[in-house]
């Protein structure tokens, strides 16, 4: 297998040294993030709502700036906004060190997202640009479990690093990090995409084409509806794990592992990705991931609801190929999108997907937080299989339609 990785890296021009550059910039995205609550709740006893303002300050940039962002990185280097783009989330988290009380952090935080919300769709638009379109699938397989390794790795080293440093020392150091990030980047051979690097034109024009774009094509609007659907359903219910885990007669211990086993079956899941037979194929993907993610999670939230003290192994391998499944679902999204915004509109049509994705994240946890005091934390879990199996009976309707085509 790991022969074979080679040998399809290897036949995309420039993929191996963009994967390798997406390592210290995904893990610069989570090192600090236990620092940050730390700061919130040891340093500063900061009040409940200063979380919720947290979330908002994570969220709104891709729901604001990230429409801006979108239509010029179709338009400017890629290389540049990477390199730049990491700089900027360098100087945000240094800035993190000097700030006086939580409502400046969540101010800078802000300002950090901005950053990222340019990088994030020039990683999708580079990955397009340094792989064929039969192995889009299989990069962004890869592309997604570097990223669910840093979600593991990083918060983990942040909070070890916490038995030794203040929280300000974790900024330093992560800040030190995106510039290796971008450091790293800039060795990167230049991306070659057709047209011109700046557009003569008014930027509010080139997003409106970038939303006509998605209007005009059935499979860009099915991909970011369901995606944006399937991160709602997501939102939903990963809030309440820890109560869930609480729920199911476990303790803090229990958290932490079922936690890692999420992720590191995330990791599996996209490693196991390989190419899929078109639009079809993606879909058909899609349609079985979700199908088992609402199994899954359907058979947990019954669990809880029932009253079921849930033995450990059980819920360890239950979290583990939660995760696998979830890369079968998410993943074939972005090689759709990828494919079907072409070289110059995939920095745009990316941004409006991670709009849409944000949208879901600032409104689903309220829905089921509500949901959970009103019935029990199981029910949120149910509910959110529940939309994660109508978008599985909807990819496999989208297979079947374009199979048929």
């Amino acid at each position: 297998m790991l022969a074979a990785t080679r040998r399809r890296i290897g036949g995309n021009r420039g993929l191996g040294p963009l994967l390798f550059a997406q390592l210290p910039a995904d893990f610069a995205d989570w090192l600090d993030f236990v620092a940050v609550t730390a700061l919130l709740t040891f340093t500063w006893s900061a009040p409940t709502h200063a979380y919720a303002w947290l979330a908002v300050g994570l969220g709104l940039p891709y729901l604001t700036v990230g429409l801006f962002a979108g239509a010029l990185v179709d338009r400017l280097d890629l290389n540049r906004v990477l390199v730049w783009s990491n700089i900027g989330r360098a100087v945000a988290t240094a800035a993190l060190i000097l700030a006086p009380n939580w409502q400046v952090l969540v101010a800078i935080i802000f300002a950090r997202g901005c950053a990222d919300a340019f990088f994030s769709p020039a990683k999708q638009a580079a990955l397009q640009a340094r792989t064929m379109e039969a192995d889009l699938v299989f990069a962004n397989g890869l592309s997604h479990s570097i990223n669910q390794s840093s979600k593991i790795a990083a918060p983990a080293l942040g909070g070890a690093m916490l038995a030794f440093l203040d929280p300000q020392g974790v900024f330093a150091f992560n800040a030190a990090v995106s510039v290796l990030a971008g450091m790293v980047l800039s060795r990167l051979d230049p991306f070659e995409r057709p047209g011109p690097a700046r557009a003569p034109r008014p930027i509010l024009h080139d997003i409106a084409e970038g939303m006509r774009l998605v209007r005009q094509s059935p499979v860009l609007r099915a991909a970011i509806t369901l995606m944006a659907l399937g991160f709602f359903a997501m939102f939903f219910y990963d809030t309440l794990i820890a109560p869930l885990i609480e729920a199911l007669g476990q303790d803090a211990t229990a958290l932490g592992l079922c936690l890692a086993a999420l992720g590191t079956g995330g990791v599996l899941g996209g490693l196991l990705l390989g190419g899929t037979h078109g639009i079809s194929g993606a879909f058909g993907t899609v349609a079985a991931g979700n199908l088992a993610s609402a199994l899954i999670l359907g058979g947990i939230g019954l669990a809880e609801m029932a009253g079921w003290i849930a033995p450990l192994p059980l819920l360890l391998a239950l979290f583990a190929l939660a995760g696998v499944v979830s890369a079968l679902a998410l993943v074939p999204y972005r090689a759709l999108i990828q494919s079907g915004a072409g070289a110059g509109g995939v920095g745009r049509v990316s941004a409006l997907s991670e709009a849409a994705n944000m949208a879901a994240l600032l409104i689903a946890p309220f829905l089921g937080a509500a949901l959970a005091e009103a019935v029990s934390v199981g029910a949120a879990f149910v509910a959110g299989a529940a939309i994660t199996l109508v978008i599985a009976l909807a990819a496999l309707g989208l297979a079947l339609r374009f199979r048929a085509r």
